[in-house]
């Protein structure tokens, strides 16, 4: 190989992704300008959502990223809650609350599946300067029991994890359990959104350099994984449904719309036997 340095160019953009559905929902996109934050671009985003789908939802969930003051006031003036990871040492509002947890017992805890959650949840934090509304945060504790194969033998370990979420929420609007599925839900928009269809929609590839035409291209190739969804999950037959996967799906109906090579199917993903 080469030890020469290569240049190599990225179109930055925000998504605005619907999550704690069934379907994986990408609403809109918005490309990040030269020089400019992911956040600059999310509150352009967020202001034709804000219009255009406002019904659709109640919060903005977002990553340690979005935890700042303008961007949650943004959201609030316009309604909307807020719910973002806190991370950062340096944060007074994290300090504030790792301090107060530490004196006092988890205040409950559940199993959802493989994984045990210990929380501790208070409102009425005023150390996120800058911000126009006391805060609540939730501080989780996550055992899960995975299996793993080690030196050719399956073995189950815990894995723990620790988390903390801000929010705008209310304790009554917004019980201890749903904050802390919204707060993982975040993780949607990169596992049914962005590996989906970069894997399986050519997302990663840009067919031309010109910001009108990325976003076309996206926005098109949007509508066609939504509705693809809708096909499947809503139309289908559940038997069918076992037979063929998504893409599966997606396969068999670019094979008709191209025709056959060669005389010879392509070959058409299905699902595992269980």
């Amino acid at each position: 190989m080469d030890d020469h340095e290569v240049t190599e160019y990225y179109h930055r953009g925000v998504v605005c992704h619907l999550i704690g559905q069934d379907l994986a929902i990408p609403l809109d996109l918005e490309l990040q300008r030269p020089g400019e934050g992911e956040v600059s671009a999310a509150k352009r985003l967020l202001e034709r959502v804000f219009t255009n789908y406002n019904r659709y939802f109640d919060a903005v969930v977002g990553d340690g990223l979005y935890f700042e003051a303008p961007f949650i006031n943004f959201c609030i003036e316009h309604n909307k809650e807020v719910v973002v990871v806190l991370k950062g040492d340096h944060r007074l509002l994290l300090q504030d609350a790792k301090g107060l947890f530490s004196q006092r017992s988890p205040d409950g805890q559940w199993t959802e599946g493989r994984r045990t959650v210990q929380y501790w949840d208070e409102e009425g934090f005023t150390s996120a300067e800058g911000v126009s509304k006391p805060l609540r945060v939730l501080h989780t504790i996550e055992t899960e029991r995975c299996r793993e194969r080690i030196a050719k033998q399956w073995k189950e370990t815990d894995k723990t994890s620790s988390w903390y979420w801000a929010t705008t929420f209310s304790k009554r609007r917004l019980p201890a359990r749903s904050y802390w599925r919204a707060g993982h839900w975040r993780w949607d928009i990169e596992n049914d959104c962005f590996n989906t269809t970069s894997t399986h929609w050519g997302l990663d590839h840009v067919f031309k350099h010109e910001p009108t035409a990325i976003v076309n291209f996206v926005l098109t190739l949007f509508l066609a994984f939504i509705l693809l969804q809708c096909f499947w999950q809503r139309n289908l037959k559940p038997p069918f449904r076992d037979y063929f996967t998504l893409i599966g799906l997606a396969a068999e109906l670019y094979a008709a719309l191209t025709g056959t090579k060669n005389g010879r199917r392509q070959s058409i993903p299905r699902a595992r036997a269980p």
